[in-house]
């Protein structure tokens, strides 16, 4: 019989160890601790945050898609504050269309907008309404600004359009929404049923208030008229009018627009509010009724800019921060104050810097 020598026994047991320890866990001992010296793989380390990704930068703000109270306009070598008229001088750009009004006649038509470069198409169209003779001739000078248009530029809040030369032809100040509760709208056009919108006729006026206990009432221009209303987001409804039964009193015809008024209120799924106007939508997106509050408002100025510089070299802010009342007879409404006796004298305004 052969014998191992001595020196072969510490040889095998030290193999035995290193098979052993090179053999594959089996499934059966995946669940077991680990114990002695037998470590599992490392764990990953956790994601370090990547200290360079800083957050998108916001976008540089424009003049498109937002409404603008016309506030100032130039004359010869100066800025002229606007005379207050029947309708606020308000514009809007959009799209590549231009629409408002100087106070008296509406304007619109075609822009090119490329960065700060804007220009206006040479064809703008406008109505012929004839306004009292400060209207006029600021209509005028409004007119003949947009075609000096080249460039336009933001200041805070405040948007000048400028001439090539970078002079301010136009002073704009933005238009803050009118809230739709605890508001007095007053209508400009109403479905008709015929696939028109027809003003109040001449003699009548037509108001719409929709307050906070979810009611609402007016004038139809025959009688007050009251209802209930269903708000959610921009969706509206409006319940079945009631009115007073007081014979109506108005023009030839009212009655019927009140019938006709009331007609378009019940075709109301929705709303729209653009600065001071208000337009209420049937289910197919059109028009059943518009309106425009009794008073606009500009976005107050933050001190420190062109338009609060402004104010501070003429002694206190412009009589252009408040619109005035559409109705004609009441003149002029300035905030915190009666309404005027009529339109307020121009005002020659230092030009931005």
């Amino acid at each position: 019989m052969k014998h191992q020598s001595p020196s072969a026994t510490p040889a095998l047991i030290l193999l035995a160890a290193l098979l052993a320890a090179a053999t594959p866990v089996s499934a059966a001992d995946a669940d077991r601790p680990l114990t002695g010296n037998q470590a599992g793989p490392a764990a990953p380390a956790p994601p370090t945050p990547d200290a360079t990704i800083a957050p998108a930068p916001r976008a540089a703000p424009t003049l498109e898609d937002q409404s603008w109270l016309l506030a100032a306009y130039r004359v010869d070598n100066a800025l002229v504050e606007t005379t207050a008229g029947l309708l606020p001088p308000r514009f809007r750009f959009e799209a590549g269309r231009v629409s408002g009004n100087a106070g008296c006649n509406q304007i619109g038509g075609a822009y090119t907008l490329a960065g700060t470069s804007l220009t206006f198409k040479a064809n703008m169209a406008a109505t012929m309404m004839a306004c009292p003779e400060p209207l006029m001739k600021q209509d005028q000078a409004v007119g003949l600004a947009l075609t000096r248009v080249a460039a336009y530029r933001l200041d805070g809040e405040l948007l000048e359009l400028l001439d090539a030369a970078g002079t301010p032809l136009l002073r704009f100040l933005p238009l803050k929404p009118a809230p739709l509760v605890g508001q007095v709208w007053q209508l400009r056009g109403y479905n008709n049923g015929k696939q028109g919108l027809s003003s109040a006729r001449s003699g009548t006026e037509i108001t719409l208030e929709f307050r906070d206990d979810d009611t609402l009432g007016g004038s139809d221009g025959c009688n007050r008229y009251m209802s209930g209303y269903t708000l959610t987001g921009e969706a509206l409804t409006i319940g079945p009018l009631a009115s007073t039964r007081v014979a109506c009193k108005g023009p030839q015809g009212a009655a019927e627009q009140a019938r006709d008024y009331a007609a378009a209120l019940g075709t109301v799924t929705g709303y729209r509010i653009d600065g001071g106007e208000l337009t209420l939508l049937t289910r197919e997106g059109k028009t059943a009724a518009r309106y425009q509050a009794e008073v606009i408002r500009p976005v107050a100025v933050a001190s420190g800019d062109g338009a609060a510089r402004d104010a501070a070299s003429e002694g206190g802010a412009p009589e252009t921060h408040d619109a005035p009342s559409p109705t004609p007879a009441a003149g002029p409404v300035r905030e915190g104050g009666a309404p005027g006796a009529g339109v307020s004298p121009r005002k020659t305004l230092p030009t931005a810097p």
